[in-house]
C-alpha cells in the first residue's frame, strides 16, 4: 500500500486532546497536513484550547476539531470522510477512576470496531495506525529479558487465574491489557479482510515528556508519579521495577512516521520503549536524575515500603523491563530525544501548567 503523503488528503486523529493525541496533532500540522482532531466534547475548552494555539502557532497545517464518541457506532463517519489515515489514539483509561474495567476494555476493543466500521465507510483510508501499549508485549520473564514487537502480553501465562475474561470486570490491568491485545489483533483482521488499507500499531512504555495541556495530568500516570516526586513526595508507581522511558514527542513521531513510511509491512509493530540503557531507571537513577535537572527542588525518592520489599527480593528491585525502540530507529528514521531532555520537559511543563508544587529548598 502507497505511504500516505500531505497532498493524499486529511489525517484524523482519535484522541486527540489527550497526552500523546496532542503532540501527534502537532507532528501532523508541523507537515502541512490539514488535521480532523477527533474529541469527545469539542465545547470543552480544557480540551480544544492547547489544540486551536498549535493551528495557529504559524505552522502549514490546519485543523477541523470533530466531536465523536467512541461508544457511539457511526460518531466517526464525519470526521474520517476524505481521510488518508487514521491514526487511533485515543482510548478509555483508569486513571482516577474515570472509567472502571469494563469500560476500558469495552472501549479499547468496541469503540475500535465503531472507528473501523467509519473507516471503511469512507472508503479513502490507506493506512490505520493504532496506539497499542507495552502492555500488550510484556509478559511474565525473568530479571533483564529484553522484550521485541515479537512478545506478547499472553506468553508465559499457563497457571496465572489473573490472566483471564473473569478478571475484565474487576482488574484493570488486566482488562487494559487484554484490550490491547485483542484490540491489535483486531485491527490486523479488519485492514486483511478490506485490502483497502494497511494496519501498524505502536506499543509504547512508559510515556514521558511536554504536557500542553492540564487535562493532561492523568492521576495515576507516570506523568503525575513525577511530579510527586518534584513535590519532595515518595513515587507512587513503578519504584519495584525499571522505568522503561519514551519521549511522548517520539511517540508521536513514531506515529505519523508509521503513517508515511513506504517500507513498514502490513501488521508491523513497533515498540516505543527507550533508545538504551540510559532510558531504563530504577528509583534510586530516576531521582538522581531529577535532583541533577532541579538542583533547587528537594526530589522523593522511594516509599517507606521499599525496606520491606527489598528484604523480601534480595535486596534487588526487579531487572526489567527491558525494551528498546530499535525496530522504529531502523525502519521509520525515527530520531529520539536524550532522556535528560524528556525528564526536564516534563517537569517544567507541570511547573508552568501549575501541576504541581515544587518542594523547593530553603
Amino acid at each position: 500500500m502507497p505511504s500516505v503523503t500531505c497532498s493524499d488528503g486529511p489525517v484524523a486523529v482519535t484522541g486527540a486532546s489527550g497526552y500523546i493525541g496532542s503532540h501527534t496533532v502537532a507532528a501532523l500540522l508541523r507537515r502541512g497536513y490539514t488535521v480532523h482532531a477527533c474529541v469527545t466534547n469539542d465545547a470543552d475548552a480544557d480540551k480544544t484550547a492547547h489544540l486551536l494555539a498549535l493551528a495557529s502557532a504559524g505552522g502549514p497545517g490546519k485543523l477541523r476539531i470533530f466531536a465523536a464518541d467512541l461508544f457511539k457506532a457511526g460518531s466517526y463517519d464525519g470526521a474520517f470522510t476524505g481521510c488518508a489515515a487514521v491514526l487511533h489514539v485515543g482510548s478509555p483509561l483508569g486513571y482516577a477512576g474515570r472509567y472502571n474495567p469494563r469500560q476500558v476494555y469495552d472501549g479499547a476493543v468496541l469503540g475500535t470496531g465503531n472507528l473501523l466500521d467509519s473507516a471503511r465507510q469512507a472508503g479513502t483510508v490507506r493506512r490505520f495506525v493504532y496506539t497499542s501499549s507495552f502492555a500488550a508485549i510484556g509478559h511474565p520473564a525473568p530479571s533483564g529479558h529484553v522484550f521485541t514487537e515479537e512478545d506478547w502480553a499472553t506468553d508465559n501465562r499457563e497457571g496465572d487465574s489473573r490472566w483471564s475474561e473473569e478478571s475484565i470486570d474487576k482488574d484493570g490491568g488486566v482488562a487494559y491489557a487484554l484490550a490491547k491485545v485483542a484490540t491489535e489483533k483486531q485491527v490486523n483482521r479488519a485492514a486483511e479482510k478490506d485490502g483497502r488499507f494497511d494496519a501498524v500499531s505502536i506499543c509504547p512504555c512508559v510515556v514521558l515528556g511536554p504536557l500542553l495541556s492540564r487535562a493532561q495530568e492523568g492521576v495515576g500516570s507516570w506523568q503525575y508519579a513525577l511530579a510527586r516526586m518534584l513535590e519532595g513526595k515518595p513515587c507512587p508507581r513503578g519504584w519495584q521495577a525499571l522505568w522503561n522511558i519514551v519521549d511522548v514527542r517520539d511517540v508521536a513521531e513514531a506515529h505519523v512516521l508509521a503513517a508515511e513510511s513506504g517500507v513498514v509491512k502490513p501488521g508491523s509493530r513497533y515498540q516505543l520503549t527507550a533508545s538504551g540503557r540510559s532510558g531504563e531507571l530504577n528509583i534510586w537513577e530516576l531521582q538522581a536524575h531529577l535532583q541533577n535537572l532541579f538542583p533547587d527542588i528537594e526530589v522523593g525518592g522511594p516509599p517507606d515500603e521499599m525496606a520491606e520489599f527489598l528484604k523480601r527480593r534480595g535486596g534487588k528491585t526487579h531487572d526489567g523491563p527491558r525494551a528498546y525502540c530499535t525496530k522504529a530507529r531502523q525502519d521509520l528514521g525515527l530520531v529520539t530525544h536524550a532522556i535528560e531532555d524528556t525528564l526536564r520537559a516534563t517537569g517544567e511543563s507541570m511547573i508552568h501548567l501549575g501541576l504541581l508544587k515544587p518542594a523547593w529548598k530553603a
